[in-house]
């Protein structure tokens, strides 16, 4: 008899982590998380909406590339969780969560995860790719903005 995969084997999934320290304090990176004024000076392309429980926020890095985002928790200063969606692909169903910690005196730890990608999904590379880009840009943005 022929080894089938059983049903819980078909349904893995992968998620993305990423973490990075930022030389600012902890309400300092918040604001620039969750102020989407704020976000758009180092996100790349527009933003739309407002980063709020409740809420959506449209990230649109490229024209033809939409992103949804709704909040579903915030604690301020700590962390923040957004499902995906509208996207392309797998996106919908996504589940961001960002948590920030002290790094040492006056410095924050940004630590995120982007769960439940599709095991072989062919986007999960390039979405990897972009996640570190985007706290390289955050981390530039909030080291130069907090002086």
């Amino acid at each position: 008899m022929a080894n089938l995969p059983n049903e819980q084997e078909s349904m893995m999934t992968t998620t993305l982590h990423h973490a990075i320290k930022i030389a600012a304090s902890r309400p300092h990176v918040f604001k620039a998380l969750t102020d989407a004024r704020k976000m758009a000076a180092w996100h790349v392309g527009r933003i739309e909406g407002e980063i709020a429980v409740g809420s959506t926020l449209y990230l649109n890095p490229k024209p033809g590339l939409r992103f949804g985002w709704k909040t579903d928790a915030i604690v301020a200063n700590e962390r923040l969780r957004q499902i995906c969606v509208e996207g392309p692909g797998s996106s919908a169903g996504k589940i961001l969560a960002v948590a920030l910690s002290d790094a040492g005196k006056d410095g924050t730890l940004v630590q995120l995860t982007d769960s439940g990608w599709p095991d072989g999904d062919t986007d999960l590379p390039f979405c990897n790719t972009r996640w570190g880009e985007v706290l390289l840009r955050l981390k530039e943005y909030v080291e130069k903005t907090s002086l």
